[in-house]
């Protein structure tokens, strides 16, 4: 190994174990924020505002009593994984070569970029990216009856999303392994937590109370109980 190899080994080193002492950091905070949330709205009188929340949720594994209909979310699972990247590619001003999703080979392929490294490849596995997809409906519904079905559409897309992770997280996959595994651990677990505190704050916050929330009131009650 040559001396300028041997200065690049010890800079990325550094940058791997500051990157795990950051994200350590994040995981503790979004820990943190699910615990408020879950004081939040455990109590009966805001959780049962949920309840089409979960009748999403519980809804989408009787899909799985369908035999045909089984087979057709497996692929739609794979499909959602590799779009995931598809659209974190495209996020960071990649150029996408090919894009293609089959029993034998999926995969996306793209330009080459000095960032968006983690997002891209690390972000299958704890972005919710349907469900992301169907907060903004809440904006345009006028009657409860239409915010009910969303929410029910939030919940069965969260236990879509649920499922992916169970059947795609494996620590020797390559996705996982490239950026480091202990890092993309913390990665996931920061953005898997998150999203659950949203999903969990919307029916009962709203989108907008919700994301502050999660992004803004809670973390910034916590950072001052510490400070103090």
């Amino acid at each position: 190994m040559t001396k300028r190899e041997k200065i690049a080994s010890r800079i990325e080193t550094v940058a791997l174990v500051l990157d795990c002492i950051l994200l350590s950091v994040f995981v503790v905070l979004a820990i943190g924020v699910l615990v408020k949330t879950l004081r939040m709205d455990l109590p009966w009188r805001r959780l049962q505002l949920h309840r089409y929340l979960a009748l999403g949720f519980v809804s989408f594994f009787l899909v799985f009593l369908i035999p045909r209909l089984r087979k057709n979310v497996r692929w739609l699972m794979m499909f959602t994984h590799e779009f995931t990247h598809l659209v974190f590619a495209i996020l960071f001003f990649r150029k996408i070569h090919r894009f293609n999703v089959d029993n034998k080979d999926s995969h996306v392929s793209f330009s080459n970029g000095w960032f968006g490294y983690m997002p891209i490849t690390l972000s299958p596995y704890c972005i919710p990216l349907f469900t992301l997809a169907l907060l903004p409906w809440r904006f345009t519904a006028d009657h409860d009856v239409y915010l009910y079905v969303i929410d029910v559409l939030i919940g069965l897309t969260y236990a879509f999303h649920v499922c992916c992770w169970a059947r795609q997280i494996r620590l020797h996959q390559t996705d996982i392994t490239g950026p480091g595994t202990f890092r993309s651990i913390l990665f996931i677990t920061f953005f898997l937590i998150v999203g659950l505190c949203l999903v969990i704050l919307t029916p009962s916050s709203g989108v907008i109370l919700a994301l502050e929330r999660v992004f803004w009131d809670f973390p910034r009650e916590l950072v001052l109980m510490v400070v103090r």
